[in-house]
């Protein structure tokens, strides 16, 4: 049995790494692997420190990434915008949909509700002065951002579902519902029966930027209900 005096010390793991390391391994991790595949452990293996040195930048998971979303704001190009505020909101909600498509681990933290970015608080303001421009109060004008990004989880949910049908081989292709639709499924209900031959050309008739024209449109019609309906509401 050795001696443990003279028995060589295991040394340990790095205590220190530089706190811009650390938002560049995450960028990196969450890139490769999205949300569900990081965790600080994870991160300090990959850094090869101990969890401690991660946790002495970052006390918090949440506060690591409002730090990574805020880096990679910064990297990202400004739009060109136009002056028309009806032409700016469609403008700003179309760059949100396509800078979160380019990045999908991006919006995988912003739908947690736990993380921002200088990104999303530079659109976010920028959407409310414009809103307000065309007449919307502040609170409406968070209204209309609210809704509209429910919009734009939706449109990156459908392109990726697209660009991952149209990546997979032609003969492995996953179907549409509509393929699994039978007469019997159809026999009670004479309007989907109608429509559904024409449903992929349906798909076709409303492109992203039209689709945001006309709920931006839809939402400024609505300037004023939604407090008059609260107001309306108190007074029962």
């Amino acid at each position: 049995m050795a001696d443990s005096a003279t028995t060589p010390r295991r040394r340990g793991r790095p205590v220190r790494v530089s706190r811009e390391d650390v938002i560049a391994a995450t960028t990196r991790m969450l890139a490769a692997g999205g949300r569900d595949a990081f965790s600080m452990r994870k991160l300090a293996d990959e850094l090869g420190v101990s969890t401690a040195a991660v946790y002495h930048h970052f006390p918090a998971q949440a506060q690591l990434f409002i730090a990574v979303l805020s880096a990679r704001a910064e990297e990202l190009p400004a739009p060109r915008l136009p002056d028309d505020p009806r032409e700016r909101l469609i403008a700003l909600i179309g760059y949100l949909i396509d800078m979160l498509q380019e990045l999908p681990w991006v919006a995988e933290l912003l739908v947690g509700g736990e993380s921002f970015g200088r990104a999303a608080l530079w659109i976010l303001d920028e959407f409310i002065r414009n809103a307000r421009r065309l007449g919307a109060s502040p609170e409406y004008a968070a209204y209309m951002y609210a809704a509209l990004w429910r919009f734009v989880l939706g449109e990156l949910l459908m392109r990726r579902a697209d660009a991952e049908r149209a990546a997979a081989p032609a003969d492995a292709r996953p179907p549409r519902w509509t393929d699994f639709v039978s007469a019997d499924d159809l026999a009670d209900f004479p309007e989907v029966r109608d429509i559904l031959p024409r449903w992929s050309a349906v798909r076709e008739m409303l492109p992203c930027d039209a689709a945001i024209a006309r709920f931006v449109d839809g939402l400024l019609a609505g300037i004023d209900t939604l407090e008059s309906g609260a107001q309306g509401t108190d007074r029962h």
